[in-house]
């Protein structure tokens, strides 16, 4: 990232100088006299980074991976660390990270199906969410072998042996403590503080660090919503016995299905009771009752979320920017991913009520094609408008003045 930042700064200053931008909005230097009141280019864009890096990083919670692969050492060493490299548990939350930090909208849906699946298994079967949480994530299992304990009637049926596993043995499988989510939850908080003290003191905030800010929001509701979900769990807790059960086996899926999962579609070509792990973005089985009913509550938070993305990206409506045009970009694109979640939402309460078909067949992917489109403009403007930021992006705030003293 770092790399194509530089990129992009060089270019733009052979462009610029051809198009003759005016020298107030280009900063000569990224230094400062006084160091206690200025700060750098390098400052903006690190302090940028670290909140997304904290924030994905403690946020992201992974579903129980498979079990290792054990491919044959003595014949195919470059295969074992290529299986291990791109199934294991680390590609797994890299892999998570990256949809974090592209659509954290997404990851939002993902984190509000399972909070509501865990709450219904909680309610149901006089459970804690913890317990809930694990089931959805795949942490329970029939035996040392055996078949995955994700359907309602699965549940049912050992309900007197997942309740003897006490909440805290649970909790020790989790590579994540309150100290852990709380420390990256303060780093966002930090960051939001500053943006609001820039505000406040009529300080330019630079569009990185309010496509940033936007970003820390949107992990803090999936902060809450997997605060009770346990962290990076590498295997699951084995109860009960396994009986005529036939072999389980990793489950095969298509891209299609992974990514119809991620936009809460159910797994249709997925038999839990076959298979050795859920798929990254399970949550629930299909075939249980509350399916219907918490992907729609899960769906409506996922689209006034990410209205809430573009409503903090219009705060930097009249920013300083480096052209006419990229201001006009940034608007749009603001504007775009705005109101077409709200859209979406009366497109689908709409259909419900049967209005007409054109709604699912042209207005729904017509709008989805422009919130993307948006999206991705919003990831390349914040970089691009780093080439020729104000004078008074470099003044630091001045913390003196909010501390009593005579």
């Amino acid at each position: 990232m770092l790399i194509l930042l530089l990129l992009v700064h060089l270019l733009s200053n052979k462009a610029d100088a051809s198009r003759g931008l005016p020298p107030v909005l280009r900063a000569p230097d990224d230094s400062c006299d006084d160091i206690n009141n200025c700060r750098r280019l390098f400052d903006i864009v690190w302090g940028c980074l670290t909140t997304i890096f904290a924030c994905t990083w403690v946020s992201v919670h992974p579903n129980v991976p498979p079990p290792d692969p054990n491919p044959l050492d003595s014949f195919w060493p470059k295969l074992k660390w290529r299986i291990i490299v791109t199934t294991g548990p680390l590609w797994r939350r890299l892999k998570l990270m990256l949809i974090a930090v592209i659509a954290p909208e997404l990851m939002v849906g993902f984190a509000a199906r399972q909070f509501i699946a865990a709450q219904y298994f909680s309610k149901e079967f006089s459970i804690s969410r913890t317990h809930g949480h694990f089931i959805s994530m795949g942490g329970f299992v029939a035996g040392t072998e055996g078949h995955l304990i994700l359907t309602k009637e699965q549940v049912r049926e050992h309900i007197s042996d997942i309740a003897k596993v006490q909440e805290k043995t649970i909790k020790n499988k989790s590579k994540g403590d309150a100290l852990s989510k709380g420390v990256a939850l303060l780093q966002g908080l930090w960051f939001v503080v500053q943006c609001l003290a820039r505000a406040v003191q009529h300080l330019p905030v630079t569009e990185l660090e309010i496509a940033t800010l936007a970003f820390a929001v949107l992990s803090v509701f999936t902060w809450v919503l997997w605060w009770e979900k346990p962290l990076d769990v590498q295997d699951p807790i084995a109860i009960g016995s396994a009986e005529d059960v036939p072999e389980v086996q990793p489950p095969v899926l298509s891209w299609g299905d992974r990514f119809g999962g991620l936009l809460g579609d159910p797994y249709f070509h997925y038999t839990p009771v076959l298979s050795n792990s859920v798929p990254s973005f399970w949550s629930i089985s299909d075939t249980d009752d509350v399916h219907g009913k918490y992907t729609a509550k899960a769906v409506l938070a996922q689209f006034i979320v990410g209205s809430v993305f573009g409503a903090i990206h219009c705060t930097a409506w009249n920013a300083s920017f480096p052209s006419s045009e990229e201001m006009w970009m940034w608007r749009s694109c603001a504007v775009l991913v705005t109101v077409i979640p709200l859209l979406i939402i009366l497109v689908i309460v709409v259909g419900i009520y049967g209005i007409t078909d054109i709604l699912d067949e042209v207005i729904m992917p017509l709008h989805l094609l422009l919130y993307i489109i948006a999206r991705l403009f919003l990831i390349v403007l914040p970089f691009t408008t780093l080439r020729a930021l104000p004078p008074g992006a470099f003044v630091d705030v001045d913390w003196s003045i909010y501390i009593p003293h005579l």
